[in-house]
């Protein structure tokens, strides 16, 4: 019986050991294949396509770029008659500026604090609000529905509110006759100066 017992422990240990050579295995075929992952990574990344080494050196790109290598223009005239005519174009259509569209005006809740252009906002003062027209413009508002007109300074960044077009102070909301109603059907027109 002691023989049968030590072949069933015989077995048992090579079963085990058995076991244990493939696990160390299949570790050795783990690595093997991580190893071979990780080739393979390396060889990608050192042979990418241009454009992706290119966008890794952003600098490279503006560096090499036909445009920057370009020959500059050497006729001056040409350059000051083309910068002209832009200027032109550009004072033109700001100073042709014209707008219809809802005014509305704000006052004692921001009077005192600072403006977008910087100013101290004054309710009283003939100034406004608009979304695109430059700092320190000027601008006729006239109301439509009786003709008054104000000549105010665009000092301020707005109205963010539906489709109304200027925020006036409250002095030129006054001088307009739209602050009763709290808004007005208006056009808006660039002028030089009040």
């Amino acid at each position: 019986m002691k023989t049968k017992y030590g072949s069933h422990l015989l077995l048992a240990g090579a079963m085990a050991f058995g076991g244990f050579c493939t696990s160390a295995a299949a570790e050795t075929v783990k690595d093997a294949n991580i190893d071979k992952v990780l080739d393979e990574l390396t060889h990608q990344h050192n042979n990418s396509s241009s454009l992706i080494k290119s966008a890794r050196q952003p600098t490279s790109l503006a560096l090499n770029s036909t445009l920057v290598n370009q020959p500059k223009v050497s006729n001056k005239k040409e350059e000051k008659n083309v910068l002209g005519k832009l200027s032109s174009v550009a004072s033109n259509t700001v100073s042709k500026f014209k707008q219809n569209g809802t005014a509305s005006w704000y006052g004692r809740q921001f009077h005192g604090r600072k403006t977008a252009s910087g100013d101290t906002f004054d309710m009283n003062g003939l100034t406004a609000a608009h979304r695109t027209l430059p700092m320190n413009c000027y601008i006729k508002v006239t109301n439509k529905d009786n003709g008054k007109s104000v000549v105010v300074k665009v000092n301020d960044r707005g109205p963010f509110h539906g489709n109304r077009v200027v925020d006036l102070s409250y002095g030129a909301a006054k001088a307009i006759g739209i602050t009763q109603k709290g808004t007005g059907n208006v056009i808006i027109e660039r002028v030089d100066a009040p």
